[in-house]
């Protein structure tokens, strides 16, 4: 086959690697490519295979990626993908793969975001993220003083009404106006770090649970599948329970809305040797929340992480963003799939030794 007519290639930042269509292996990429340590001898491509430098998790990744071309015909795309390497080191990309079935070849598109996170992270004191602070800071004015008069009135209520139902759902009115006000708060004060201390998981998942059944159909089903050995996570319990009510609602209004039978699931359980940022973690918690609604539109399947992109008609598309970030704060990874007519979303979080040896020895 005559590569020459991709030569053009080699003058692009842009990492792009061609892929034999049957075998995947390799026959040609770019300088930019190379440089970037695909294969352990960019000189000598024939048979070679891109994962001879990557470790298990990525290659596995990247072969599972190739799979669902092939099957599609089309191209797949992955945000914030992380390449590790079986040296260690690795570094953030986003990753497009496309399959030509007209020419029987692969071709992978790589565009390092490192360098662009690194600018981005340096802007943070520009004048746009100051004009956000400050709305964000008025928006917070406006909602306290309501949120006072909420709790008041539910405290009034729960003098009156004092039925085991009623009790139930105005505890909850008192708990989420707290954890607003908190949030409230956070937003009026300058930046701070997160209050880390150790919590149960599980008691946590429950407060969303709450949340979550006050505001759903009467007809949702929860399934609850928790792994009791999970010790105590470190972080910080407020901005943790945010993330897990951004998810479930989500879920929620998808399956209540478009499903016939609403069902959501939540499990919980141990994994082991996972990759978050370079780092193998060698034991983790994970959070899986699963539902039975329509799933989200191609169209956005890859930008579901991304601020200002909602499935949903009216949605403000930044629940799911914020969700990302405060896994992130917790050296945590979420990752979203749809399999077997279910939509599921997965939280890992790494657990320390000293929380393991002290879950083993209770």
């Amino acid at each position: 086959m005559n590569l020459s007519s991709f030569e053009a290639f080699d003058n692009l930042n842009t990492e792009i690697i061609i892929l034999d269509g049957d075998s995947s292996d390799l026959l040609w990429m770019n300088e930019a490519a190379k440089a970037a340590h695909w294969t352990d001898d960019s000189s000598k491509l024939s048979g070679k295979k891109i994962s001879s430098l990557l470790n298990k998790q990525t290659k596995y990744q990247i072969e599972q990626i190739l799979q669902k071309t092939r099957k599609g015909s089309g191209s797949v795309t992955r945000r914030d993908f992380e390449v590790v390497y079986q040296s260690g080191n690795s570094r953030t990309i986003d990753l497009t793969i496309t399959f030509s079935d007209k020419k029987n070849l692969i071709f992978i598109e790589a565009v390092n975001i490192d360098n662009l996170n690194k600018i981005i992270d340096s802007t943070r004191n520009f004048s746009t993220q100051k004009i956000a602070a400050g709305l964000a800071r008025t928006l917070a004015h406006e909602v306290k003083n309501p949120l006072s008069g909420i709790k008041g009135s539910a405290q009034i209520l729960k003098s009156k009404y004092e039925d085991d139902f009623s009790k139930k759902f105005l505890k909850i009115i008192e708990e989420e106006t707290d954890r607003l006000n908190e949030i409230v708060t956070r937003i009026l004060t300058p930046a701070k770090k997160p209050t880390f201390e150790y919590f149960n998981l599980h008691e946590s998942l429950q407060r969303v649970l709450a949340l979550s059944n006050a505001e759903s159909q009467e007809n949702l089903m929860i399934e609850r599948d928790y792994d009791p050995s999970i010790p105590e996570i470190y972080g910080d319990k407020n901005l943790f329970i945010q993330a897990l009510i951004n998810i479930t609602q989500n879920a929620i209004h998808a399956c209540t809305n478009f499903s016939e039978k609403p069902c959501l699931r939540i499990q919980t359980k141990i994994s082991y040797r996972q990759p978050i940022n370079g780092t193998v973690h060698k034991t983790l918690a994970e959070i899986i929340v699963r539902d039975n609604g329509p799933g989200v539109s191609s169209e956005i399947k890859d930008q579901i992480f991304f601020p200002m992109i909602s499935g949903k008609e009216n949605g403000s598309g930044i629940g799911l963003s914020i969700s990302q970030d405060i896994v992130r704060i917790h050296g945590g990874a979420i990752s979203f799939d749809r399999k077997d007519n279910q939509t599921i979303f997965s939280i890992l979080i790494p657990i320390s030794s000293n929380n393991i040896d002290g879950a083993q020895s209770a």
